[in-house]
């Protein structure tokens, strides 16, 4: 069975490196709105567009959210 992300952590990752949802649509080239839904779990990204936001946030892909485990185990 595959993990399913529970949370986003774009806000934080956000916050350790000083910027904004803005800057992050900015560089993306992805809309305000997209940021917000995946901030807020309304929608999850697909493969390339976590690769893109993990680049710019100086991250690993699979530090973008956090994962449900336990499902993954059963």
């Amino acid at each position: 069975m595959d993990p399913n992300p529970v949370r986003c952590r774009i806000p934080e990752l956000l916050l350790k490196i000083g910027k904004d949802q803005q800057w992050l649509a900015g560089v993306t080239k992805k809309s305000k709105t997209q940021i917000s839904d995946y901030c807020t779990m309304r929608k999850t990204m697909n493969f390339r567009t976590a690769a893109l936001i993990s680049h710019f946030l100086k991250c690993k892909i699979d530090d973008i959210y956090d994962w449900d485990i336990q499902q993954q185990e059963k």
